[in-house]
């Protein structure tokens, strides 16, 4: 993925030479620097160049644009060859086209290709063995109380015969771009919780003479932010509700989270300590964010990934998908989140969809388990073979039923 300044030709502060370069480049590249009246036109180099990523199956914009900030900017990645779609135009006529009709050819044609890629999703088929059941056909004999096969006699030969249903075109999960998930708690109980796109997020405490921001709302420093709410009146009174309100004004600045690809980093601004646990924690003991320091790597990419890896091949517990922060107060890995004044639970989706894709593979792969019982049925015939009937189960979108044949 890659940023393209956005910034309107009509600001004070626009620079022709530098705000709008990649989009004179794109003009001249094609051709077209200037307008029909000889003048420079940023305003239109910007409008061929959206038009031409738009139109390329090869680019797709993603929705990480922040556009109401000082130096705004859309992002844009490059799509997989997989997922840009193919497709064969249609025979031409023998007659031989014009140079003009060629022109809107091959522009229809790309267009098309758009629409496709547009409507492409990518998808793996995954069978699923269900519903397996020993059909008796007759004559039956029937083997000694201790066995739950079947035999089939026909034309002097013992089988068995089992039909089986594969189930397809399940679709892939989707891939969940970079995001926070943020819940708040005080003194054990919820207070807020929110979803932040994008790379950055920043929690903070707004003392209440300030308006409360939407969740759109963003900082100069272009951050997200989430707020740290005033306690509800549900909230008991008493010494510890006075100790988190006491607290509240020293979390102004908040702390700030940015994920990049090494991991998730945490950097303090306020004034009231924070202590955090994580799963990636080098060190025992306690764990504090400091002032006036670089930020602190709360969540590594390359430690998840060499946990779900161990997940996936020897299974028990899945790795964990985030970290704990703890405001005001000190928190190690032994003690209860519960008893604490300000705990915020950071989530990541996209490590979360990791851990469940990996646990649906291994759910798939337990689907298999049943071999084991036809090799066990297989030893029991005197041929030491079985017929499997494969039987297509049709899609609930589509009214086609495939055969897929039998063994």
């Amino acid at each position: 993925m890659f940023r393209i300044p956005w910034k309107h030709a009509g600001k004070q502060d626009f620079r022709k030479d530098e705000d709008a370069a990649i989009f004179k480049a794109w003009a001249e590249f094609k051709g077209k620097l200037t307008d029909g009246g000889g003048q420079d036109s940023p305003a239109a180099w910007k409008t061929r160049l959206r038009c031409a990523l738009n139109k390329s199956p090869e680019f797709d914009e993603v929705d990480r644009a922040q556009l109401d900030i000082s130096e705004p900017y859309k992002v844009y990645r490059l799509v997989p060859p997989s997922e840009q779609g193919v497709v064969v135009p249609e025979k031409k006529s023998k007659e031989k086209p014009t140079r003009k009709s060629k022109r809107r050819s091959s522009e229809v044609e790309r267009d098309v290709v758009v629409v496709r890629d547009k409507r492409i999703k990518t998808e793996d088929a995954t069978s699923q063995l269900s519903d397996i059941s020993v059909q008796k056909e007759e004559p039956v004999q029937h083997s000694d109380a201790s066995s739950s096969s079947s035999f089939i006699q026909r034309d002097g030969v013992d089988e068995i015969r089992l039909d089986v249903r594969i189930e397809g075109s399940v679709p892939a999960p989707r891939e969940v771009h970079d995001s926070f998930n943020v819940a708040i708690h005080y003194l054990g109980r919820e207070v807020l919780t929110r979803q932040v796109p994008g790379t950055d997020v920043r929690i903070t405490y707004l003392p209440s003479s300030l308006v409360a921001p939407t969740p759109s709302t963003v900082l100069r420093g272009r951050f997200p932010r989430v707020p740290l709410p005033e306690p509800p009146a549900a909230l008991p009174a008493g010494p510890e509700l006075q100790a988190l309100l006491t607290l509240l004004p020293f979390m102004e600045r908040g702390v700030v989270l940015t994920s990049t690809l090494q991991g998730v980093y945490g950097k303090r601004y306020c004034q009231g300590r924070v202590f955090w646990t994580g799963p990636h924690t080098t060190t025992a003991g306690l764990h504090k964010m400091e002032r006036d320091t670089e930020p602190v790597l709360l969540f590594s990419r390359d430690a998840f990934k060499q946990q779900l890896d161990h997940f996936c091949s020897h299974g028990g517990d899945p790795p964990q998908c985030g970290v704990t922060l703890c405001f005001g107060e000190e928190l190690s890995d032994t003690e209860d989140p519960n008893r604490k004044l300000i705990i915020v639970q950071i989530t990541l989706p996209w490590a979360e969809q990791q851990v469940q894709n990996a646990q649906s593979l291994q759910n798939a792969q337990s689907l298999f388990d049943p071999i084991a019982l036809l090799q066990s049925l297989a030893s029991q015939s005197p041929l030491g073979e079985i017929t499997l009937n494969l039987v297509a189960v049709p899609s609930p979108t589509s009214d086609a039923t495939v055969t897929f044949g039998s063994l």
